[in-house]
C-alpha cells in the first residue's frame, strides 16, 4: 500500500475537525503566554482575536478585512503576542461567480527579515466553503512576542488582498483593542 505524505504549506478548512484542533491549540498557546506575562508582570491580561487595529492597518471596507499588498514590518509592544494560526481568502469573484486566487501566498520572516520562516500558498482557501483555513504547518515557527519584529510579505493582484490573518492576540487589558507594536 502507497501511502501519500503531503509536502509544504497546506490549510484545512472548517468542514474538517482539524481546523478546530489547530485553532484551539494556538488559542491554549496564547493562553499561556497570558498567564505567563501576567504573572511575571503583575498585570491583568486578555486575548483578543485579530483586527486591523492591532497591527496599525487600514480599518475594513464593505464586510471585509483586507491586507496590504507587500511588505508589513512590525515590532510588537512588550507585553504583547501575536499567534498568527489561519487565513480568510474570498478572492475576487470573476464573471462566472466563482472566487479567484488573487491573494495567492504569504512569506514570513522573523527579525525583520532576517531569518526566513515559511511561506503559506494562500490561493486555494478561497475555494473552501467559508474561504478560511488553518495552516497545518508547524506553527511554533509563528510565534511573536513583545519586542520582536517580524515581517510578512503578501503577493496579490488585487490591493488590498482580499484576505485576513486569523490569529489569537495577547495584550494587558488596559490596551484593549489597541495597536500592539512600536
Amino acid at each position: 500500500m502507497m501511502v501519500a505524505i503531503i509536502q509544504g504549506p497546506v490549510f484545512t478548512p472548517t468542514s474538517r475537525d482539524e481546523f478546530y484542533t489547530i485553532m484551539s491549540m494556538r488559542y491554549r498557546d496564547a493562553k499561556l503566554e497570558a498567564a505567563a506575562i501576567a504573572d511575571r508582570e503583575r498585570i491583568k491580561m486578555r486575548i483578543e482575536s485579530h483586527k486591523p487595529v492591532h497591527l496599525g492597518l487600514p480599518l475594513p471596507t464593505a464586510l471585509a478585512y483586507n491586507l496590504p499588498q507587500g511588505n508589513t514590518q512590525k515590532t510588537l509592544l512588550q507585553n504583547t503576542a501575536f499567534f498568527p494560526w489561519g487565513i480568510m481568502n474570498w478572492g475576487v469573484d470573476d464573471s462566472f461567480g466563482l472566487p479567484t486566487m488573487d491573494f495567492d501566498y504569504m512569506r514570513w520572516w522573523s527579525g525583520g527579515g532576517i531569518d526566513w520562516i515559511g511561506e503559506w500558498f494562500t490561493g486555494p482557501v478561497c475555494f473552501f466553503l467559508e474561504r478560511q483555513g488553518a495552516y497545518k504547518g508547524n506553527l511554533d515557527h509563528y510565534v511573536f512576542k513583545g519586542g520582536e519584529t517580524f515581517r510578512f510579505y503578501v503577493h496579490s493582484t488585487s490591493s488590498p488582498a482580499p484576505g485576513w490573518l486569523l490569529a489569537f492576540i495577547v495584550l494587558p487589558r488596559t490596551m484593549a483593542e489597541s495597536k500592539i507594536y512600536v
